[in-house]
C-alpha cells in the first residue's frame, strides 16, 4: 500500500479556500482599514424614545418623523410577515423643555395591531416628514368569521418634508 502524500490542510491555506470560494480577498488590518470608525461611532445614538399605546378613544400623537425602521413581532399569525413598521416621532417641546432649549420628547408607534400596521404601510412615512397618528378606540369587526368581534381602529396622515 502506498503512503500518502497529501498534506493537512494549514489555517492559512483553509481560509484561502474559503477565501476562493467566496471570491473575496482576505481584509487586512491596515489603519486604512479601520478609517472613520470614530466617525461611525459617534453617529450611534441612544434610541431614549418610549412607545406610545393609546388607551383612549381620540388619543392622538403628532410630530415629526426621526427614525423609521420595523422589528419583529412575536403575535404574527402563521405565514404572516412578522416584520411590523416603527416609526419614532418627536413630538413639539413643551413650554418647559422649549424655555431650556431642549427638544421635545420622542415616542415609538409601531404597528402591531393590523389597522396601525396597514395604516403605517400606506402612509410611508419618512425621516423628516410630519405626521400625525389618531386612535380612534375599538370598533366592531363588521362581517366574516370575527363579525362582532372588537378590533384597534387607528388613522394616520403624513405631510412630506419640504411639500
Amino acid at each position: 500500500m502506498a503512503a500518502s502524500t497529501s498534506k493537512a490542510p494549514t489555517a492559512t491555506g483553509a481560509q484561502d479556500d474559503v477565501d476562493e470560494l467566496f471570491g473575496k480577498a482576505p481584509v487586512g488590518t491596515s489603519d486604512d482599514d479601520f478609517a472613520g470608525l470614530d466617525d461611525l461611532l459617534d453617529a450611534v445614538e441612544e434610541d431614549d424614545s418610549e412607545g406610545w399605546v393609546p388607551t383612549e378613544k381620540g388619543e392622538s400623537i403628532a410630530g415629526i418623523v426621526v427614525k423609521v425602521g420595523e422589528t419583529r413581532s412575536d403575535f404574527a399569525n402563521d405565514g404572516e410577515d412578522p416584520m411590523v413598521p416603527v416609526v419614532t416621532i418627536q413630538v413639539k417641546p413643551t413650554p418647559e423643555q422649549a424655555a431650556a432649549g431642549k427638544p421635545g420628547d420622542k415616542f415609538r408607534v409601531i404597528g402591531y395591531g393590523a389597522v396601525l400596521k396597514r395604516e403605517l404601510k400606506d402612509a410611508d412615512p419618512r425621516v423628516g416628514d410630519l405626521i400625525g397618528v389618531r386612535y380612534f378606540g375599538e370598533k366592531p369587526i363588521k362581517k366574516g368569521r370575527f363579525a362582532g368581534k372588537p378590533y384597534k381602529h387607528f388613522g394616520v396622515a403624513v405631510k412630506r418634508a419640504g411639500a
